[in-house]
């Protein structure tokens, strides 16, 4: 009974894991979402260090 219980679980295991390109594209959507949140943010501590690299390391002129 516990052959057939583990391979049951396995079974339904399988079925739930996400495939490899739909976790590389999760991962991807995550990442831009967290990274956008940082330079757009308004809190000022997290605002002024993400401006100053953006105009150190990136060269964009926004004002």
């Amino acid at each position: 009974m516990t052959t057939l219980s583990s391979n049951s679980v396995l079974r339904k295991t399988a079925g739930i894991t996400l495939s490899k390109p739909v976790q590389v594209t999760l991962y991807m959507l995550l990442s831009s979402l967290v990274i956008w949140t940082v330079f757009f943010s308004t809190y000022p501590a997290a605002h002024s260090t993400t401006h100053s690299l953006r105009h150190h390391t990136l060269g964009v002129a926004c004002h």
